[in-house]
């Protein structure tokens, strides 16, 4: 049996590295461009790329909200 030194790899970084591969083959897997249309705005993008904008904004506009809406309750 070899002695590893008593080191055993996390949970968190296990599960770091499958969602690391998880998103390396979601994007090997949609590299193909798209035309996105968005209010007044028209342009190409590949579709990972369009997703993970989306993502992004998603996410700071429900920050932004979630952060007026625990002031005004505070007020």
């Amino acid at each position: 049996m070899a002695d590893d030194g008593g080191r055993k790899a996390s949970p968190q970084l296990v599960g770091a590295i499958v969602l690391a591969l998880a998103v390396v083959d979601f994007v090997v897997q949609n590299r193909q461009r798209v035309e996105v249309h968005f209010l007044f705005f028209s342009f190409d993008a590949r579709v990972w790329m369009a997703l993970l904008i989306t993502s992004v904004l998603a996410i700071l506009a429900a920050e932004f909200f979630g952060h007026v809406l625990r002031k005004r309750r505070n007020s």
